[in-house]
């Protein structure tokens, strides 16, 4: 009796289909294990790392990305009547589109992430608004929206004065552990000043 590792479906396929079979399943599980491990070093790595991570144009993540979508689009393909060549060309191009994706993608959500890629001395004086109630007298956390070199981010931030609520213009005074804003309203001449502009926290 006969046996093989994939099964007589497997022996079925040409060669080209198990190239892009094997791309396809091999790039696929590598990626979902690099994703998780990437989610758990984003977790733990500061904005700048984070963003020289993300920038670099053969990042690991990308290039299976790419394989990932030219093998599983080189599947979807290869038992049509077209050419080989038609094939590879069809999946080359979507593989690049599909990392071009990717990347765009990862940057906006570091553009999201807490402290992703900000300095204190480009977060000091810049204004914002309140996007989650920030509560009074620093007894907890609330969300800012800024906008800085024409990028959206959503950061944590306190406040030492009265409770801030969403839609509150702001101000940030102060960067605490590189990544928690300290603000006040723009527009409340009485409210509590902490420390000296222009300084960490």
């Amino acid at each position: 009796m006969h046996f093989s590792l994939f099964g007589y479906w497997w022996e079925a396929q040409n060669w080209a289909q198990q190239v892009f079979w094997l791309v396809a399943i091999v790039s696929s599980l590598l990626l979902a294990i690099l994703s998780a491990l990437s989610l758990y070093e984003l977790s733990q790595a500061n904005g700048a790392e984070q963003h020289h991570r993300s920038s670099r144009i053969f990042n690991p993540r990308f290039i299976l990305t790419f394989f990932t979508a030219f093998g599983w689009l080189g599947v979807a393909l290869s038992y049509q009547p077209i050419s080989l060549l038609a094939i590879l060309l069809s999946a080359i191009a979507g593989g690049l589109l599909a990392a071009a994706f990717a990347k765009r993608l990862a940057r906006f959500l570091l553009r999201l992430a807490p402290g992703s890629n900000l300095g204190a001395e480009q977060l000091m004086e810049s204004t914002g608004k309140v996007l989650e109630p920030i509560p009074p007298h620093r007894n907890g956390f609330g969300k800012v929206h800024l906008k800085l070199r024409g990028a959206p981010y959503e950061l944590e931030a306190i406040t030492g004065g009265g409770e801030l609520k969403p839609g509150v213009p702001v101000r940030i005074i102060g960067v605490i552990d590189g990544r928690v804003l300290l603000v006040e309203p723009l527009e409340d001449e009485g409210y509590p000043h902490e420390g000296q502009k222009g300084s960490r926290v």
